[in-house]
């Protein structure tokens, strides 16, 4: 139980640094909206729910793509082609859960 309770801190102490990047305050702030918009919104609520799991999924990615320009960041501070293309990598999955959630919100307009 105690190990549990110390992964919780380590997992919140996590969401905290990531509070401090704009690029996840950016995704927040786009979250609360998305949020009201599913609040008011009459479509299924299936699609609510997977248009919500979507957004979960983009913060997460968000956080490991802020973890691996961290990193990256401490090997070297250099320009590295071998390190922008890990980091271009990282973003570009960010970039392919917004255009998830881009189309889900497409679709949910749609029906």
């Amino acid at each position: 139980m105690k190990k549990i309770y110390h992964n919780l801190l380590n997992s919140l102490s996590g969401i905290k640094e990531g509070l401090k990047e704009n690029s996840f305050l950016l995704e927040i702030f786009g979250g609360v909206i998305l949020m009201l918009y599913l609040s008011f919104s009459n479509f299924d609520q299936k699609l609510k729910l997977v248009i919500f799991l979507s957004y979960i999924i983009l913060l997460a990615f968000e956080l490991l793509n802020t973890a691996i320009e961290k990193l990256s960041d401490k090997i070297t501070k250099k320009i590295d082609p071998d390190i922008k293309k890990i980091k271009d990598l990282s973003s570009a999955s960010v970039f392919l859960i917004l255009i998830l959630i881009i189309i889900l919100l497409i679709i949910s307009l749609i029906y």
